[in-house]
């Protein structure tokens, strides 16, 4: 059994509908630049999820059955007993003997779901599926109110030395095609603080705290050590291209600016902050943008401190299925209405639906 984990196929979603940050300043003061998604009446966490899905299995030529596990990361799934992942695994045909998990309450909590699903590979030898989905809540008024998003993103995580798919095994973790896998899983860190300056209740907007403070006693070091112990495990010194999600964009951008050479892969300016799925959807949209023969640093921040993966891309896709890119450029603007309107939680006969 091989302990090199590759990543076979990734995914993105975004919701079609988008609210110019400039109407939200308009509503109460200030200005705004740049726009973020709003998900329609009828799309939750496990819809959005299962499109980013279905693109990361057709990219990974793998169908449901062949997955050994499937994890989903969320800060804002609604269930207290629910869940996404099932749900997701049965909406692909991943029933039977697989795994399932969620991973939530935290912005880092899609690359805890991937250091999981890594070592579920690692050790089992079956393909594993990471979603992430989120739909951020708004208050209207709020500092975060204009960068509420909502998004999906997934990977699909196969041991190194074969991917089980429909048609068998394929030796060397290619396709059946020959072709080879997305890219490689070349090094993990973590940097575990307890920092916990944000936080948040179901349904309500977040407490940031001083964002200086964060910035400089949790977000900066908590990032720069993961990323650090990232790079050293994956014999790296400086990435092509860096993805670095967490809830402060200038945060985000001051990290990715310790590497001047990378480019910065983020979709924050058309979608928002979307919570975990931040991190999977940017690293899908990183990959498609990638050459092959670079090399990823993507990092993860939120209470509890910070992640950080190191890719080595081999054989970037952005077919079948539409890309990251594709998903930004296709959208319809709405009104402010209908921003506030499709986040609420609504109430049938007494019962409070997500």
């Amino acid at each position: 059994m091989s302990d090199v984990v590759v990543i076979a196929g990734h995914g993105g979603y975004v919701p079609l509908y988008r609210i110019d940050r400039a109407d939200v300043a308009e509503q109460h003061g200030g200005r705004g630049s740049g726009e973020s998604a709003v998900p329609g009446r009828d799309e939750n966490h496990v819809t959005m999820a299962s499109e980013a899905a279905e693109t990361a299995l057709a990219r990974a030529d793998l169908d449901g059955g062949a997955l050994g596990a499937v994890v989903s990361a969320s800060v804002t799934d609604p269930f207290a007993e629910h869940g996404v992942a099932a749900h997701v695994a049965y909406r692909l045909g991943a029933t039977g003997d697989v795994r399932t998990g969620d991973f939530r309450a935290t912005g880092r909590a899609a690359t805890d779901a991937l250091a999981f699903a890594r070592d579920f590979v690692a050790a089992r030898g079956d393909p594993a599926l990471l979603v992430a989905a989120d739909v951020m809540p708004v208050e209207q008024g709020h500092d975060d109110e204009a960068y509420s998003g909502a998004g999906a993103g997934a990977l699909v995580l196969a041991p190194g030395d074969a991917v089980d798919g429909p048609d068998g095994t394929h030796p060397d973790g290619t396709h059946p095609d020959g072709t080879d896998p997305v890219g490689t899983v070349a090094g993990t860190g973590a940097e575990t603080t307890g920092f916990v300056e944000r936080h948040r209740l179901h349904g309500e907007a977040a407490t940031s705290g001083d964002g200086k403070f964060e910035g400089e006693a949790g977000f900066g070091p908590a990032v720069e050590a993961a990323a650090g112990r990232a790079l050293a495990a994956a014999g790296i010194e400086a990435p092509d291209r860096v993805v670095v999600a967490a809830h402060d964009a200038r945060m985000a951008s001051g990290a990715a600016s310790e590497f001047p050479d990378a480019t910065h892969d983020s979709t924050f300016d058309g979608v928002g902050y979307a919570g975990a799925a931040t991190f999977a959807l940017d690293l899908a949209h990183s990959l498609e943008s990638a050459a092959a023969g670079e090399t990823v640093l993507a990092a993860a921040y939120g209470p509890g401190g910070a992640d950080a993966v190191a890719v080595e891309v081999a054989a970037p896709r952005t077919d079948p299925g539409p890309s990251v890119a594709e998903l930004l450029d296709s959208k319809e603007y709405v009104p402010y209405a209908t921003h506030v309107a499709n986040r609420e939680r609504f109430d049938y006969e007494g019962v409070t639906v997500a």
